[in-house]
């Protein structure tokens, strides 16, 4: 009796076995949400793979653009760009670029990182409009001059 009791004990449990395993195979190619397969569409109900795996950025890692993650200006530039800044600036952006009643502050904290985001727009905008008094007067050398030094100062805090 006891025999009957082991083969059919055994018998049971191989028929578990067997019907999870074809459960589990079905679910593989039907997509089931609780498989682990790939077969769902993505972004749909069976959709069992991770987003932020699928070759899409994840937003929230980023590198996120600050003052420490630009490239320094030559300190040369930034010199030669403080002798123009005191002689065709500072007269309106006041001292240092800390801003007067009739032009807006340039140095940190300022606008000025946050509104051009990149030297060399603050450069295109300083070209087209700056002196306010004679706009589209400073060129080349002097041009890119007193655009690093107005960056540098932005940057400071």
């Amino acid at each position: 009796m006891q025999k009957k009791h082991r083969v059919l004990a055994f018998l049971t449990t191989a028929t578990l076995v067997l019907g999870a395993a074809s459960a589990v195979s079905a679910a593989s190619v039907t997509g089931h949400p609780n498989s682990h397969s790939q077969v769902g569409r993505q972004g749909t109900k069976n959709d069992t793979s991770t987003p932020s795996l699928n070759g899409k950025a994840n937003r929230w890692r980023r590198k996120k653009v600050n003052n420490n993650t630009s490239t320094p200006m030559p300190a040369s530039m930034v010199a030669a760009g403080a002798k123009i800044f005191k002689a065709q600036c500072e007269s309106c952006h006041g001292p240092s670029g800390n801003g007067t009643t009739t032009a807006p502050r340039l140095a940190g904290p300022s606008g000025v990182w946050y509104t051009f985001h990149t030297e060399s727009a603050l450069r295109g905008y300083i070209q087209a409009h700056m002196p306010a008094n004679h706009p589209g007067t400073l060129h080349g050398t002097a041009l890119k001059d007193v655009s690093a030094y107005v960056w540098t100062i932005a940057k400071s805090k």
